[in-house]
C-alpha cells in the first residue's frame, strides 16, 4: 500500500507536470469503475474541459485543484493505487481504472489490480469521502512539534503499531512504515502507549519525523535514477518490514514476524523494548 513517502513523490511529480494541462477526454474502464465513488458517465462529463492547478497531498489522500473549477479530484489509492504519466501512443496497461486524455499527447493513468482505491469529485472533501474529515496533522507536518505529538500520544493507551497507523491521531503512515519507526525508536509493536516515558515519546517522534524523511529522499532518488515508484515500490531499502527472519541490522537478532489482525508486522525481539 502506498504510504506517506510514495504519495510525497506522487504529488512531487504530478505537481510537476500536470499544472495548465487542459482534459481533453476521459475513458472509464467499467470493469473497474468501482474505485469512483461519482456515477461514472458525470464523471465523464464533468472532468472533460478541467485544466489542472496543483496537486497536494494529506495523508494518503492526493488532491487534484483546478484552475477554473471550485471542486477537487480526491484519491486514496487504498492497497493497490497507482498512477501512470504515458504518452498517449503507449501501450496500455493491465488494470486501468481510467484515463484523463491531456493536451499534448499526454494521458494521466489510474491504475488499480485491486480495484480498492476510492476516486471523489467533490466541492469540500468532507464526511462524503470516507476517513478524510477525521484526518489528524499529517506526520511531516511542520506544525506537528514534539510537545504536539507528545500531547496527542499522551491521550491514547493503545497498542503503538495500531496508534501509528490510526489516521485520526497521525496521517500518513500504513503497516510498512509503522514498523520502520518503532524500529528506529526501538520501541515494541505491541506496546502499549499508556507505559512509554517522556524520553519514549520524544524518541518516537524523532523517529518518526527521520524515518519518514529519509524515506521520501531515498524515493526520489530511485526516481531520478530511472525507478518507476509510481506504479511499482521498491521498498528494499527498509530496515525490518518486510524482511521476514533476516538478521536485526542493529543487533544481529533475528527478525520477528507476527499477524495481529491479520497484516504482518516486523520487529525485533531483542533491541525493541
Amino acid at each position: 500500500m502506498p504510504e506517506l513517502p510514495e504519495l510525497e513523490l506522487l504529488k512531487d511529480v504530478l505537481g510537476k507536470h500536470l499544472p495548465g494541462k487542459t482534459v481533453l477526454d476521459v475513458t472509464v474502464d467499467p470493469r473497474r469503475q468501482v474505485v469512483l465513488r461519482y456515477p461514472p458517465a458525470d464523471f465523464v462529463r464533468d472532468m472533460r474541459g478541467r485544466t489542472f492547478a496543483a496537486v497536494a497531498r494529506r495523508g494518503k489522500f492526493l488532491l487534484f485543484d483546478f484552475a477554473d473549477r471550485p471542486d477537487s479530484l480526491v484519491v486514496n489509492p487504498m492497497l493497490g493505487g497507482r498512477f501512470a504519466l504515458a504518452s498517449r501512443a503507449a501501450p496500455s496497461l493491465p488494470a486501468t481504472c481510467f484515463v484523463l486524455q491531456l493536451d499534448r499527447a499526454l494521458d494521466l493513468r489510474f491504475i488499480d489490480t485491486t480495484s480498492m482505491a476510492r476516486v471523489y469529485l467533490t466541492a469540500r472533501p468532507g464526511s462524503e469521502i470516507a476517513g478524510f474529515a477525521e484526518l489528524g496533522p499529517d506526520a511531516l507536518d511542520p506544525a506537528l512539534s514534539s510537545e504536539v505529538f507528545e500531547s496527542r500520544l499522551k491521550k491514547h493507551r493503545g497498542e503503538l503499531k495500531n496508534l501509528l497507523r490510526n489516521q485520526s491521531f497521525i496521517a500518513g503512515m500504513g503497516n510498512a512504515y509503522s514498523d520502520e519507526v518503532l524500529f528506529a525508536a526501538k520501541l515494541r509493536p505491541l506496546r502499549r502507549a499508556s507505559t512509554l516515558s517522556p524520553g519514549e515519546r520524544r524518541a518516537l517522534y524523532a523517529a518518526m519525523r527521520s524515518v519518514l524523511a529519509s524515506a521520501v529522499e531515498t524515493i526520489r532518488a530511485q526516481y531520478a535514477a530511472g525507478k518507476h515508484p509510481l506504479h511499482k515500490q521498491d521498498r528494499a531499502f527498509l530496515q525490518v518490514h518486510g524482511k521476514k527472519t533476516a538478521p536485526c541490522p542493529r543487533c544481529g537478532h533475528r527478525l520477528s514476524v507476527i499477524h495481529p489482525g491479520g497484516e504482518a508486522t516486523y520487529f525485533c525481539r531483542a533491541c525493541q523494548i
